[in-house]
């Protein structure tokens, strides 16, 4: 086995950057909403990146690009991701909805369901509130389905970068084992 090492041998297998972007994305969307902590939003560029994700939406007061810790974190993936900035989580979530999106809010309410349990109609738009006080009310009135991942220790919850991970690369996994 050979442990890739350096930037030649990890961009040996890439696309060149200019097929890169016509490269056909999965159908989900990211919402973040008022995400305060640069080190989530660069940490969900990066899976974004990793599993070509449609389009990221920052919402309220959610950090964006250029912001060195985004930058740092995201290891520069927020150049090739999709993403927009908007002022309303709600709006844009609703355009979302409107245009066929199936909602998914990641929130422990007493109506959350096991993420394992779920099956989502694609386009799907995930939403991620901060850690702090969650998504905002609003918002998971328009959710089709809410979810929220098991937790057997000590905590209540997961890093908001971690849970979106989790979730999107379960969406993935549904895209692509269902397209095969």
């Amino acid at each position: 086995m050979k442990i890739a090492s350096n930037k030649e041998i990890l961009r040996s297998e890439k696309s060149d950057r200019r097929t890169f972007m016509q490269m056909n994305r999965a159908p989900i969307f990211v919402v973040l909403d008022n995400l305060k902590a640069a080190f989530n939003v660069g940490s969900i560029f990066r899976v974004a990146d990793a599993l070509l994700i449609q389009k990221v939406y920052l919402c309220g007061t959610t950090i964006a690009p250029p912001h060195y810790k985004i930058k740092t974190t995201s290891r520069g993936t927020e150049r090739w991701v999709p993403w927009e900035y908007r002022k309303s989580t709600r709006k844009t979530v609703q355009e979302l909805k409107d245009g066929g999106a199936f909602i998914l809010c990641a929130e422990l309410t007493s109506e959350s369901v096991d993420y394992t349990k779920i099956n989502p109609f694609f386009p799907v738009c995930l939403v991620l509130g901060r850690e702090y006080d969650g998504i905002s009310a609003d918002v998971l009135e328009l959710a089709d389905c809410i979810v929220s991942l098991p937790i057997y220790g000590m905590t209540n919850s997961l890093n908001v970068a971690i849970t979106g991970s989790v979730l999107l690369y379960e969406l993935s996994k549904k895209i692509r084992t269902s397209s095969s």
